[in-house]
């Protein structure tokens, strides 16, 4: 074993030697470097085929943030604060994994390879989530909490790959913009085609007068269905992605093989300690908490409502996310008629607080849908708005430093997952037991965590230096190593 290792230094000179050898040989016989292509404009058909590889997340998102809780008080019958610890267990779990991943994916690459386990396991994992097991309530959590564990790890690995695909398939500023904007186009239209299949799935069904009865026991299957067409769809997306989009080429091949040697700790450390990192996470999960918030809650305050047909708990966030998606459409043609992605900002974060205003001055009468459709609206205009920004700046971050990546995406990621569970099992614990009490409860979460959210959002954004919001020709690393 020692004679064995006595050589390994040798035997890693010699492989640096022969591939730069084939590098050199390479740059001759090529008229196109692999660098240039980087410098290149990503052509549509890879943007396209690079969308479609977070579809899988997107769709169990949706159906986590917006059915989980509704699913385990109303169906499967556990009280409201253990419904807000299996979700707060989840985003806990999804935080703690999403540096581990972070890491990971840095050091040994191949980030294709490591969506293709996560959407695997994503597979498996998560109808199990949805399903009413005929057991104890005891295993049955038990149950509940193996398929969380494994469905956030998953998660986790597939988003942390996806996002660094960005900073690597181009070099340039812009199309890291544009492919931050295609990735949230698919995000929403996902989004879209989720709770169209789930309105048609929910639809028909009205309560009996009572408040907090528009879903129950009987609804079961329904819940299992919606979770099985999205695992379809997820699956045949994460298809489409690895068949459709090369991976991109390491350019440096000294870089590649010390890459699976050694992590960069020394580069990580001095992110750790830059201001910006910190104003860019802030950001990054404010904009995530104020539509996981609406979608979560929506769907509480509807069954709490005067709203008495079931398909509403669908079609209100649907609504939310066709503003959305016409929002983020648009917001590249009006782009160039602000002089700073700060204004455009600020306009977003207006947006969302009008929402919010919307939420909590509803008549709680037969007005109330209407009220709620209009706040949908403001919840998605502003926060597709927030939300493409954030990405972008995060990118920005980023610059050439893509061997940290990965890392960067998982430390402004994790405070979103933990605050996002905190947040929740802390609103669940404060509901009082007896409805009548707090008959407007959910109404005045939605309302108030929005618009503080948007707020504090806002602030902090204002205060990030400018050369990470507005983009150069190409993208270079803008924290001092």
């Amino acid at each position: 074993m020692m004679d064995r290792c006595e050589n390994c230094g040798d035997e890693y000179e010699r492989l640096l030697s022969e591939e730069d050898d084939r590098s050199s040989a390479a740059e001759d016989h090529s008229d196109e470097h692999p660098l240039h292509l980087r410098q290149r404009p990503v052509d549509t058909g890879r943007r396209v085929a690079y969308g479609f590889g977070h579809v899988f997340n997107d769709i169990t998102a949706a159906i986590w943030f917006s059915y989980t809780m509704v699913f385990m008080q109303n169906v499967v019958g556990v009280p409201g604060t253990t419904a807000g610890f299996l979700l707060f267990f989840g985003q806990t779990v999804d935080a703690i994994a999403t540096p581990f991943v972070g890491i990971m994916v840095d050091k040994f690459g191949k980030k294709k390879n490591w969506v293709l386990l996560g959407t695997v396991m994503e597979a498996i994992s998560f109808p199990l989530i949805y399903y009413v097991w005929n057991l104890s309530i005891v295993v049955a959590i038990l149950l509940y909490i193996c398929s969380i564990l494994i469905f956030q790890m998953a998660w986790a690995l597939v988003q942390i790959s996806h996002l660094s695909l960005i900073p690597e398939l181009t070099d340039l500023s812009l199309e890291r913009g544009k492919l931050t904007s295609i990735r949230y186009v698919f995000t929403v239209s996902t989004n879209i085609l989720m709770f169209i299949i789930a309105w048609l799935v929910f639809r028909g069904v009205r309560n009996n007068g009572n408040m907090g009865s528009l879903i129950g026991p009987n609804d079961s299957e329904k819940f299992q269905m919606l979770a099985l067409i999205a695992t379809t769809i997820g699956v045949f997306s994460a298809f489409i992605f690895h068949g459709l989009l090369k991976s991109p080429r390491i350019t440096n091949t000294k870089l590649m093989y010390r890459q699976n040697r050694q992590i960069n700790f020394d580069k990580i450390l001095t992110f750790c300690k830059n201001i910006q990192l910190y104003q860019v996470a802030v950001v990054f999960t404010t904009c995530k908490l104020l539509i996981n918030i609406a979608l979560i809650y929506i769907p509480l305050f509807i069954n709490e409502s005067a709203i008495d047909e079931s398909g509403t708990i669908a079609s209100i966030p649907l609504v939310a996310y066709v503003s959305s998606l016409i929002t983020s459409i648009g917001v590249e043609y009006v782009k160039p008629c602000f002089k700073s992605d700060k204004v455009i900002f600020t306009i977003g974060s207006i947006i969302s607080i009008f929402g919010s205003l919307l939420v909590f001055f509803n008549p709680n009468n037969e007005l109330t849908y209407h009220y709620l459709c209009l706040a949908a609206v403001c919840f998605g205009s502003g926060s597709a708005i927030t939300s493409v920004l954030s990405l972008s700046v995060t990118a920005n971050l980023i610059g050439n430093d893509t061997d940290c990546g990965a890392f960067i995406y998982s430390s402004v990621t994790f405070s979103d997952k933990l605050i996002n569970g905190l947040v929740i099992i802390g609103i669940e614990f404060m509901k009082c037991t007896d409805l009548e009490k707090c008959s407007h409860y959910y109404r005045d979460v939605l309302a108030f965590s929005s618009g503080s959210l948007a707020l504090i959002g806002l602030l902090v954004f204002l205060t990030i230096p400018k050369i990470l919001i507005k983009a150069t020709k190409r993208s270079s690393s803008h924290i001092v190593i």
